[in-house]
């Protein structure tokens, strides 16, 4: 007797990343976490803006300071802290943008 068996690829990687939503939800607070620690203070801005944002099956770790993104990747007279990008690549591959 023959099995064919068909596996919807689409269909897969739905379940897939819905099955996985809740382990890296898990995995994005401990990023901020470690971001949080790592995290130069002066106002307290860049450190308290760190945050996990989730967007259906999505999540994302965030600095909500209007000026983390300077603070992160650094300007031509400020050098780069990069504490949230530093974090995500302990805990994966990091496909971001890369600190001056």
């Amino acid at each position: 007797m023959t099995v064919r068996v068909y596996v919807d690829a689409a269909q897969a990687q739905r379940v897939a990343v819905r099955a996985s939503t809740p382990r890296r939800r898990e995995i994005a607070a401990e990023i901020a976490a470690e971001a949080r620690v790592e995290a130069p203070v002066r106002t307290g801005e860049y450190r308290d803006g760190i945050g996990v944002r989730s967007e259906g099956d999505r999540v994302f770790v965030e600095d909500s300071d209007p000026e983390s993104i300077f603070k992160e990747y650094g300007t031509s007279d400020t050098p780069a802290h990069a504490v949230l990008t530093d974090a995500a690549r302990q805990h994966g591959r990091y496909t971001g943008w890369k600190p001056k």
